[in-house]
């Protein structure tokens, strides 16, 4: 009986260690009771969070092509506009065909040429100061220059800031270029209103029923160059007086006007 003793005690310590491990198993949350096989116990599933979405979420990526200059105009352009035009450095940003223009220049032959331009429409006046004068009407568009006169026709092209052409008199032929006047209009000189100082100037209807007839241009510098008929006889002309667009010839008032194409 001594030698069980030892044994006895044992086995009721190992009974005793499984019903306490049996119980403590039992007892233990299911999330927490040991994995078979000696694994580690299995944590449970975390229950998902409520996550407030990023304002940034609900913006569409940028597309290929949206950096800057990378933007195809073309297709994000409203239907039914047009693209925007690039001026046109052709004509060194003189429009000719829309506002007044002056043109002053010279014929190979010395003579002095002034063209007026206004909404397309144009006059020349073409004289040496002595006895050769011209006068031409047409168009100026798209820097195309197309005048015809009694027995002569002149035509050119005006590139950046400066015209250049042709003019035909019977068989004679002249080369000629001018370069635009801008000089600005002196209410108290000039009558025909603001804007471009008209460059070519006629005596008025009136005065050539009388029997005279003459044209003057006014050069930039301020002088004038001109010519004035009597009884079909071309004299050099007297200046005009700018205060009232008139001169004496032979004790005779002539009264002139500024020549705009189209009228006033």
């Amino acid at each position: 009986m001594k030698r069980l003793t030892p044994l006895l005690t044992l086995l009721s310590g190992a009974v005793t260690a499984a019903v306490l491990f049996t119980m403590s198993a039992q007892a233990s949350p299911p999330g927490t009771q040991p994995a078979a096989d000696g694994a580690p116990p299995a944590a449970a599933p975390a229950e998902p969070a409520d996550v407030e979405p990023d304002a940034d979420d609900d913006v569409d990526p940028a597309a290929p092509g949206d950096e800057p200059g990378d933007i195809d105009a073309d297709a994000r352009r409203p239907a039914g506009t047009s693209p925007p035009t690039e001026p046109d450095s052709s004509s060194g940003g003189t429009e000719v065909n829309s506002v007044e223009q002056n043109w002053i220049g010279e014929l190979e032959n010395g003579a002095t040429i002034a063209i007026t331009v206004k909404n397309g429409k144009a006059e020349a006046y073409v004289c040496d100061g002595r006895s050769m004068e011209l006068w031409l009407s047409g168009t100026v568009r798209d820097g195309k220059i197309e005048l015809t006169g009694k027995d002569a026709k002149l035509t050119g092209v005006i590139r950046g800031d400066r015209a250049s052409g042709e003019m035909v008199v019977g068989v004679r032929r002249w080369k000629f270029t001018a370069r635009p006047d801008d000089t600005a209009v002196d209410d108290a000189v000039v009558k025909s209103g603001p804007g471009t100082a008209p460059a070519i100037y006629r005596v008025t209807e009136a005065t050539r029923k009388g029997g005279y007839d003459g044209g003057w241009i006014m050069l930039p510098d301020g002088t004038q160059i001109g010519i004035v008929t009597w009884n079909g006889k071309p004299i050099p002309a007297p200046p005009l007086d700018p205060a009232f667009n008139s001169t004496v010839v032979d004790g005779v008032t002539l009264v002139a006007e500024p020549v705009i194409p189209g009228g006033r």
